[in-house]
């Protein structure tokens, strides 16, 4: 072979080699690429796994359920850069929701109650996925930076096929959702839904604890935190409280003669009775057995006293179960003396006492004067 066909056919495989080095670096490049796409999924996979970590771990150290919602709520509307964000619970019993929560809108925002059949719910519960809506005058909630949001991102919130509530983001434009924003809000969602279910079952359960099981009224305990509260109230504007102890007379008689299921019914009316008679913002509890509690407050003595006349005379006139006329007896304390609101029970309890002893079916109220000398003198 002379030269020129040696360099004729060492060309030709230059070529082939540079065609098949070329091949191998775009397979290279192409195996780099999968491999690099492959470890971005596995890097963000890490990332929203983490970050779910982090707000199930945040949902999820507090049993108080507004503390669950807000925690919630603000984890997945950072995760949008929502404006604001709202928080709905299902009303049992009723098609709609309520707003138990929210950032960053107007104390009285408008959409503090979602019907369910009706946008902006409607869409998203329908296709039970995470879905942005448009929002018109009457559903967009005011913000407190001003104006109205024009979009909302709605998110439901369910735990093993049960509706429990939906989180709305709202959006200062329209936005389509990534695959993986929607993993992410609906693993929000999921953990929302199980730390919701624990807060309420111990809300459920707290409030069994401070429940009287027959009455259905506040218990000793739960009269106790509340007559601590209306006290630190009382001290903070100034105004009055009074206490009220009463006690069903004669009552071990009608156990004895009619039996405890009978007495049990007649308590039960005496609450309902007692409930109807003093004023909604009145605190009424079962202080043990047959006596019975009321906090006053923005209560001045002459107050209490007509307030404890009335409910008198009102189970005076009550019919009970069994056909049995029932009477009952009332010890009144009240002051605007902060040095002396620890003292009220106590004085409540010692007025009830000198009621009974002075023949029963009877107001008698503890003078608070003499309560404040001996308080000074001792």
């Amino acid at each position: 072979m002379d030269v020129a066909g040696v360099l004729l056919v060492t060309s030709v495989l230059l070529v082939v080699a540079f065609l098949l080095l070329t091949l191998s670096l775009m397979r290279l490049r192409g195996t780099t690429r999968e491999l690099q796409a492959a470890l971005d999924d596995e890097s963000g996979a890490r990332d929203r796994a983490a970050l779910l970590l982090a707000i199930a771990s945040a949902v999820n150290s507090s049993l108080a359920l507004e503390e669950v919602l807000n925690v919630a709520l603000t984890h997945a509307g950072r995760i949008m850069g929502a404006v604001a964000g709202a928080m709905y619970l299902v009303r049992p019993g009723k098609a709609e929701m309520q707003r138990d929560a929210s950032y960053n809108l107007t104390n009285r925002a408008r959409g503090a109650t979602r019907k369910i059949d009706e946008e902006p719910l409607r869409s998203a519960l329908a296709a039970m996925r995470p879905l942005v809506v448009k929002l018109d005058e009457r559903t967009a909630p005011g913000l407190e930076a001003g104006g109205h949001p024009q979009h909302v991102l709605v998110v439901p919130v369910q735990r093993s096929g049960q509706l429990m509530g939906a989180m709305e983001l709202y959006l200062n434009a329209w936005r389509e959702l990534t695959e993986d924003q929607a993993d992410l809000l609906n693993g929000v969602a999921s953990q929302a839904a199980i730390a919701i279910r624990h807060a309420q079952l111990f809300e459920a359960q707290e409030e069994n604890a401070l429940t009287d099981e027959l009455t259905k009224l506040p218990n000793r305990r739960a009269l106790a935190q509340r007559f601590l509260q209306e006290m630190q109230r009382a001290r903070r504007h100034h105004n009055a409280i009074a206490f009220m102890m009463i006690d069903l007379d004669h009552f071990k008689q009608v156990n004895d003669t009619y039996g405890h299921l009978n007495g049990d019914a007649v308590l039960a009316e005496l609450a309902t009775i007692l409930t109807s008679g003093a004023r909604e913002s009145d605190v009424c509890a079962r202080y043990g057995g047959e006596e019975f509690a009321l906090i006053l407050h923005e209560t001045t003595e002459p107050g209490a006293r007509t307030l404890a006349e009335r409910i008198r005379t009102k189970v005076a006139a009550a019919t009970f179960p069994g056909g049995l006329k029932l009477t009952i007896s009332i010890g009144v304390a009240a002051t605007d003396d902060p040095a002396l609101f620890t003292s009220l029970m106590e004085y409540a309890d010692k007025a009830l006492y000198a009621a009974k002893q002075g023949g029963r079916n009877q107001v008698r109220v503890a003078d608070m004067n003499a309560a404040a000398t001996s308080k000074q003198h001792a």
